[in-house]
C-alpha cells in the first residue's frame, strides 16, 4: 500500500498514521485468513480497482460485517464513513480503536456538515473512501439487492463536492454471517464482491449524481451469484 498522499502531516501525525496501517494491516491479515477457512469467497471485477485514491467506494450495505469483509478484499487500505453510534460504545472507549481503523464518524441524525467537509479533505489524498450508499443497513425492498433500489444523497453530495471518481461496488452474503449455521456447515456460505468500472459523475446536482451512482450499482446485480439477500 502506497502511504497516503493526503495533505502535509505533522511528526506525530505520521506516527499515529504508520500505527494505524499497522493495526489496519494485521486485522485485514487475520480476518481474510478466517473468511477464506468458513466461507466460499467470490470477487469479480477487481480488475476495476485503480492503483490509488483519489477515489469514492460507493457500496450497498447488508450487515455489520460489510466493513470486514470488503476491508479484507480491497486492494488498499481505506477510510470509513461510519456511524457516531459506534465511536459511543462502551461509553466512548472504542473511540480510538475505531479511529486506528480509519473511520469518520457521521452523526445520522442530522446534515453532519462537519463530517462532508471532513470526506471532503480525505478525498483529496490518495487513499479510498468506503460509504455505504443506501445510509445504513437495507435489506428490504429498497435495498440495492431489492425491488425498489433508493440511495441516500450522501454518496452524490461527496461525488459533486470532492469532484473524486466513484467505483461501484455490490455485495452480497454478508447478512448470512449472522448465523454460526453458516460458519460451520460443511456446504460454505458464499460471500461475494462485484466490482464495476469506475467513472465520474456528469451532473452539478447532488440528486442527479445520486441516481448515477445508483444506476451504476443496480447495473452490477446480475454479475452475482446470489440474486436474493443471503
Amino acid at each position: 500500500m502506497k502511504q497516503d498522499k493526503s495533505p502535509t502531516l505533522s511528526f506525530e501525525a505520521k506516527v499515529r498514521q504508520c500505527l494505524s496501517d499497522i493495526v489496519y494491516g494485521i486485522f485485514a491479515l487475520l480476518l481474510t485468513v478466517i473468511f477464506r477457512i468458513f466461507f466460499k469467497v467470490r470477487l469479480v471485477g477487481m480488475e476495476h480497482c485503480p492503483a490509488e485514491g483519489p477515489l469514492l467506494v460507493a457500496c450497498n450495505h447488508l450487515s455489520e460485517w460489510d466493513p470486514p469483509f470488503l476491508g479484507c478484499y480491497l486492494p488498499w487500505q481505506v477510510h470509513w464513513m461510519a456511524k457516531v453510534e459506534l465511536f459511543e460504545l462502551m461509553g466512548g472507549r472504542m473511540n480510538g480503536f475505531f479511529r486506528m481503523l480509519h473511520c469518520v464518524a457521521v452523526d445520522r441524525s442530522k446534515s453532519d456538515l462537519a463530517a462532508i467537509k471532513h470526506v471532503v479533505h480525505l478525498l483529496k489524498g490518495s487513499r479510498p473512501i468506503v460509504v455505504f450508499a443506501e445510509g445504513g443497513v437495507r435489506r428490504d425492498e429498497g435495498s440495492i439487492l431489492g425491488a425498489k433500489p433508493v440511495l441516500k444523497e450522501g454518496a452524490g453530495i461527496l461525488a459533486v463536492l470532492s469532484g473524486a471518481p466513484v467505483l461501484p461496488v455490490v455485495l452480497n452474503g454478508t447478512f448470512g454471517a449472522y448465523s454460526w449455521r453458516k460458519w460451520l456447515s460443511g456446504r460454505r456460505h458464499i460471500l461475494e464482491i462485484v466490482v464495476g468500472p469506475v467513472f465520474q459523475v456528469s451532473s452539478r446536482d447532488r440528486g442527479e449524481a445520486t441516481k448515477e451512482i445508483l444506476e451504476h450499482m443496480v447495473a452490477l446485480k446480475p454479475q452475482l451469484a446470489q440474486q436474493v439477500i443471503s
